[in-house]
């Protein structure tokens, strides 16, 4: 980070439009957030202010099951579309919402219906599909909503629309992307807040914060190199980004890259108001770093992991893996003309050239183009890439651990087959998906002779499911559940056994819907698998699912091949299969990952 000492301002040399298109986030013109979003009153022309979910706290309600019947829909319209951009100075192809990197915020209240119309823009060659997760969200009784092409749904084929319609079902902080290969990793992802009752008073809500590692060439090379025969397994980043933005040393350029790199380009900036809390929602969006984030000279109180929220309690650091969501407090307690750097460092067990990002913190009367010179905390890198301690992570509304109707091993190891590809395999499998024949869609003709790659745990009408993950593996994984949130029982070093198994707290166990593995490590989860759905279950390292690493977990199949579910299945999934099977029939596809 040398070339960041060098600054004699922060005036930035890109403008934000040049960095981020049409995107606000990391520059003082970006929102503050509401405590909730007004609703309009039909027939009367103006909002109501009333708070949308009545007497509900976050003690007094269950965040599962009471949410609000608000029957209001947030309508959206994403333009899924190429275009040039340099978030940290050097020039890239990305795929982006709305012209914008990161992509609009989407907002709702608790209980809200939220409506996305998707327009695959993507029409210069090579043309993609394309189909977007909202990552998190539960999807009770609505699997098809879950946007995990060939899973799910078909991918939305180049130059057609698809309208996802969901509820909002848990409060709090998360993101959308693109599920379609590593797609998201070229810019194709953006946050999501719903608001509802909160754990913690706080004056400011500064809005989400994503952090993310960034490739400066575009994702299909970088999973062409990972698919490869030969490949010996890393693929190192070249940035770390805060709100899409960074500088970059552009000294450091390969000899013979002739792209434009501008030096100097401009890092993400917020304000602290004096004496005021302040609430910071930390999105991991990442490809494949583990982030550890802190505030020089600054303590921060968690207050909710993923759309769980928690007992607060204080830290210099947090650590956060790829999916994940870390909402803070932070006292605006410094110097009323300071000016303090937000620093979001990949870990020991990341792959990455350039692992440090830093952002600009001003007080009130500081000089807004000055250069921080704050310190750092002095807490070095444990280099395990876990998360912080369960005992200290105690969700705010306790729910007991229930016993498990069936314990399953789901072990993590890495093969090269025959071809020489080497791949992630998952229970035994490195899978792959079909987009022309998702997994739902098979259900809903009353298939369950699943191909072997498809990698389906039927896990039929039990109710609650322990999952004992062996990571035999050098590197960390952030194992995301679609459709539930995970308990999580236990984790640490070596791999599992019954005489060192011991639950954290059986009678209120962290919840969370990402949960790290650390290398040469286990991790033991339990979902209640009472979701009727095909849930992928998967590594949240882009690169390590487009090399097979994912299942799909099937729960309550019955209600899905003959049930009720059945019948609801809406004719738009057959459509946009169609679309795709039109344009899949006139254009070849080059599948060359696992297709998640």
């Amino acid at each position: 980070m040398e070339f960041m000492t060098r600054l004699a301002g922060l005036s930035g040399a890109l403008s934000p439009s040049a960095q981020g298109g049409c995107s606000l986030w990391g520059t003082f013109k970006a929102p503050k957030l509401p405590c909730w979003v007004p609703t309009d009153i039909e027939g009367f022309g103006r909002p109501s202010f009333t708070i949308p979910w009545g007497d509900r706290t976050s003690e007094n309600s269950h965040p599962y099951t009471e949410a609000p019947h608000t029957e209001y829909i947030r309508k959206y319209d994403f333009n899924i579309s190429r275009g040039v951009i340099a978030p940290d100075g050097y020039e890239k192809s990305v795929i982006l919402v709305n012209g914008q990197f990161p992509g609009p915020l989407i907002e709702a209240n608790w209980g809200d219906y939220i409506e996305v119309n998707v327009h695959n823009n993507i029409i210069e060659e090579p043309q993609e599909g394309t189909a977007i997760h909202w990552h998190g969200f539960l999807q009770t009784d609505n699997p098809w909503e879950d946007g995990t092409p060939g899973v799910s749904q078909c991918p939305i084929a180049p130059s057609t629309s698809f309208t996802y319609r969901f509820r909002a079902e848990i409060h709090g902080t998360s993101w959308y992307h693109s599920h379609y290969s590593a797609q998201y990793s070229a810019g194709l992802f953006g946050p999501i807040v719903v608001y509802g009752p909160k754990n913690a008073h706080h004056d400011i809500d500064l809005g989400p914060i994503m952090v993310n590692d960034w490739w400066h060439e575009d994702y299909f090379t970088t999973v062409s190199s990972i698919m490869t025969p030969g490949f010996e397994g890393r693929s190192f980043s070249d940035n770390n980004l805060i709100n899409g933005r960074m500088n970059f040393d552009c000294a450091t350029v390969a000899e013979g890259d002739a792209t434009t790199c501008t030096p100097d380009a401009g890092v993400s900036k917020f304000k602290f108001q004096p004496g005021k809390n302040h609430r910071l929602r930390f999105v991991n969006a990442g490809s494949e770093g583990v982030q550890r984030i802190s505030i020089d000279e600054h303590m921060m109180t968690v207050i909710a992991n993923d759309f769980v929220e928690i007992e607060p309690y204080e830290t210099k650091v947090v650590t956060i893996g790829v999916g994940q969501r870390v909402d803070v407090m932070v006292k605006a307690d410094g110097d009323m003309m300071g000016s303090y750097w937000l620093r979001a460092n990949l870990t020991e067990c990341s792959n990455a050239n350039q692992p440090n990002a830093m952002a600009a913190i001003y007080y009130e009367f500081a000089d807004t183009d000055s250069v921080p010179t704050s310190e750092p905390w002095d807490v070095p890198d444990p280099g395990t890439c876990a998360n912080d301690d369960l005992e200290l992570t105690k969700p705010f509304y306790p729910i007991e651990l229930p016993e498990p109707s069936w314990t399953q091993n789901m072990d993590i190891a890495m093969t090269r087959n025959e071809t020489g590809h080497l791949l992630w395999q998952f229970g035994g499998v490195a899978a792959r998906v079909d987009y022309n024949n998702p997994t739902l869609m098979q259900m809903k003709n009353d298939n369950l002779d699943f191909d072997p790659d498809m990698n389906v745990y039927n896990f039929g009408s039990n109710t609650s499911v322990r999952i004992i993950v062996n990571n035999d593996t050098p590197a960390p994984h952030p194992m995301h559940a679609h459709g539930v949130n995970m308990y999580v029982l236990a984790h640490g070093a070596g791999n599992y056994s019954d005489s060192n198994f011991t639950i954290t707290r059986p009678e209120n166990p962290l919840r969370r819907d990402v949960q790290m593995v650390q290398p040469h490590g286990h991790v033991v989860l339990q979902l209640d698998s009472v979701n009727p759905g095909v849930w992928p279950f998967h590594c949240h390292i882009a690169w390590h699912a487009s090399a097979g690493f994912f299942a799909q977990l099937l729960f309550q199949p019955d209600r899905i091949t003959s049930g009720s579910l059945n019948e609801d299945i809406p004719n738009r999934m057959v459509q946009t299969c169609r679309d795709w099977e039109a344009f899949t029939g006139r254009v070849a596809l080059n599948q060359i990952d696992s297709g998640l």
